[in-house]
């Protein structure tokens, strides 16, 4: 019987072992895996630091072989987003992790486990035990190079180590998990910063093409 996977990520620190554990049931099941971000702000109003946690999700979902979804909560509570996700993509599992509570944070905060169990009904939900520790981006990037992005064709590649005229000038952060050049480049305009993907040595977006 088919059935399908919801893995629910927040923290960088513990979503590559969800997605490990996703993938397992995924193929056991032979259904649908699905890795869920919920967030509290729109995409074009995250900061740098955020760009680089939903690129990461994104990357976990290709490499697992999941597919990716990202719901603005738009003040909904994180666990009616879950609900409705469950309900859209007919979930018969999720899997989320869950720091364990004091004896104060259980009387005082409700869990999403809990909340989830009052929404739901006919869905299996695995949590697994996660630390509490909070998520540094310089754990999963390098620290920034001086590059430049240079349109070739129809796309913008990545040139680190030379000066281009046409070029356009920023700071690559490169992935620490990929050997390939996988990463973020950050342009400033205005005082403003603009983020980029870059997917092997390629810009992944054609943002610039407006510019």
């Amino acid at each position: 019987m088919k059935e399908n996977i919801l893995i629910c990520v927040s923290n960088p620190n513990h979503a590559e072992r969800l997605a490990q554990r996703g993938k397992k049931l995924k193929e056991a099941f032979q259904g649908e895996g699905y890795i869920l971000s919920v967030e509290n702000r729109k995409q074009e109003e995250f900061n740098f630091n955020e760009l680089q946690t939903k690129y990461l999700f994104e990357s976990l979902a290709e490499q697992y072989g999941l597919k990716m979804l990202s719901k603005y909560a738009g003040g909904k509570k994180t666990a009616k987003v879950i609900a409705d996700v469950v309900q859209e993509y007919k979930i018969t599992q999720i899997i989320l992790g869950q720091a364990v509570q004091t004896k104060l944070e259980r009387m005082v905060k409700p869990s999403l486990v809990n909340e989830l169990f009052q929404l739901l009904d006919g869905v299996d939900i695995h949590v697994a035990e996660v630390s509490r520790r909070i998520y540094d981006p310089s754990d999963v990037t390098d620290k920034g190079l001086p590059a430049q992005i240079v349109k070739k064709g129809s796309d913008y590649h990545l040139i680190i180590g030379e000066s281009h005229e046409n070029g356009i000038k920023g700071i690559f952060f490169k992935e620490l998990s990929s050997d390939f050049s996988n990463g973020f480049f950050v342009i400033e305009r205005e005082n403003n910063h603009e983020v980029l993907r870059i997917h092997h040595g390629v810009v992944d977006s054609n943002i610039l093409e407006d510019k």
